[in-house]
């Protein structure tokens, strides 16, 4: 009979991604992991096969977790202009000491030029966050929101590489006054109807 785990998985990728996001993956050792997670090297390897194997499992739960919920929420929206503005405030509107910036992109800039497991995962979430979007676009085109002959594809890269130039300009300290006009300007860019109402940012 298999001997049963004596420490909750979930808990310990949350704990060993908590790590990572902090440090980075070259600066976190099996040491460090063992102190915030709670559990042995040995526990470790048997349960993930490695740092590296464990480091993999945070990047796919994390991804897992954000697209459940980016999915809810755009799926909810009712117009995507306040929904967009939204999305976009739940970075700025952290205090600067709480921008950690987004893990997965994080991940991506420390490792993504020498790794090709890397790349490859990064390739597949921004098709993940990037289908999402198209999916919100076609909603709202549908509504009357967007120009109906639009290229939703391109506008969903747009927002993609604007959200995730928010997450890293954020780290910088950068005031929050300076990044909402930076955004407004973003969503503007967007090919709205002219008869669409403009929401303030």
């Amino acid at each position: 009979m298999p001997r049963s785990k004596a420490f909750e998985e979930k808990l310990v990728l949350e704990k060993a991604r908590d790590l990572f996001w902090e440090r980075g993956y070259a600066a976190t050792s099996i040491q460090d992991l063992e102190k915030a997670t709670g559990i042995r090297r040995s526990s470790i390897y048997n349960a993930f096969g490695g740092k590296r194997e464990l480091f993999n499992r945070t990047l796919k739960a994390y991804q897992s977790f954000n697209q459940d919920v980016l999915q809810k929420f755009l799926s909810t929206a009712t117009l995507l202009r306040p929904a967009l503005i939204e999305l976009f405030e739940r970075i700025i509107g952290l205090p600067v000491a709480e921008r950690k910036g987004c893990y997965v992109v994080n991940a991506t800039t420390e490792l993504a030029a020498v790794d090709a497991e890397v790349l490859r995962f990064a390739a597949e979430n921004r098709m993940m966050f990037t289908s999402l979007l198209k999916s919100a676009l076609g909603d709202a085109l549908h509504r009357g929101e967007i120009k109906a002959d639009s290229d939703l594809e391109a506008q969903a890269n747009y927002l993609f590489v604007w959200y995730n130039g928010l997450q890293v300009a954020s780290q910088t300290g950068m005031p929050g006054n300076e990044l909402r006009k930076a955004v407004k300007l973003a969503i503007a860019g967007l090919e709205w109807e002219v008869n669409d109402r403009k929401e303030e940012c």
